[in-house]
């Protein structure tokens, strides 16, 4: 019998998660991003009759681990089971009282369904994840969510050649994510800033928004790992 609390046990499979996301992030490491969440996922199912307060901290956990086990999948080229995945993350999260954690599983539901080639629903999701983010201005994490959503839809209007909409939508995207200080975010930003402008026939600007997302990329690498020894 595990003498470890459950508050314990949701902390460490929370650090097991935030150590998945710099992994999958920073170093794109996506074998151990999806090993680290893995095992947190049996940590968070494994606990059970716990009180509101608890239960609805470890749904948000276990829905913010099933999102990255999606991501690893993804950033491993597997796309078949995506929106699932979001699906039941999305499910975790409407019951877990918060809202910062709906925002991500929409956005991830939303990307699931534009791999399908599901324009129109992961238009739905994101819509729906706009609405929520009104009321939380000043949230860093909900803007945080609003900006890499902006990117994504900043990226399908690129692919459209709607290239003067691209560009409003990814400077939204970047103000959005400099604001909350998020370096990887603002170099994807500036690297799609730069292609659109490209395409609209302005290098000054282009050659500005890719000298600002190298400048943003040796911050990334100059990050400390917080999980090294």
């Amino acid at each position: 019998m595990s003498l470890v609390s459950p508050e314990r046990a949701i902390f460490d499979a929370e650090e097991l998660i935030d150590q998945a996301i710099w992994r999958g992030t920073h170093d794109q490491d996506f074998k151990s991003e999806l090993t680290l969440c893995s095992e947190a996922k049996i940590i968070l199912e494994g606990l059970t009759d716990l009180d509101p307060i608890l239960e609805k901290h470890r749904r948000r956990a276990l829905s913010q681990c099933l999102l990255r086990i999606d991501h690893a999948y993804v950033g491993l080229g597997d796309h078949e089971w995506s929106v699932d995945r979001s699906t039941e993350a999305l499910t975790l999260a409407e019951t877990s009282g918060s809202d910062v954690q709906i925002a991500r599983a929409l956005l991830s539901l939303g990307n699931g369904f534009l791999n399908a080639g599901d324009i129109a629903s992961a238009e739905r999701q994101w819509v729906r994840l706009f609405l929520l983010a009104e009321e939380y201005p000043e949230d860093k994490e909900m803007q945080n969510v609003v900006g890499w959503t902006l990117i994504v839809r900043g990226h399908v209007l690129k692919g459209k050649s709607l290239y003067d909409q691209a560009a409003h939508v990814l400077e939204d995207a970047y103000v959005t994510l400099v604001s909350v200080g998020d370096y990887f975010g603002c170099a994807s930003a500036c690297d799609l800033l730069a292609d659109v402008y490209l395409k609209l026939d302005a290098p000054e600007k282009s050659e500005t928004y890719k000298s600002k997302a190298e400048e943003y990329k040796v911050r990334i690498k100059n990050q400390p790992n917080p999980y090294d020894p």
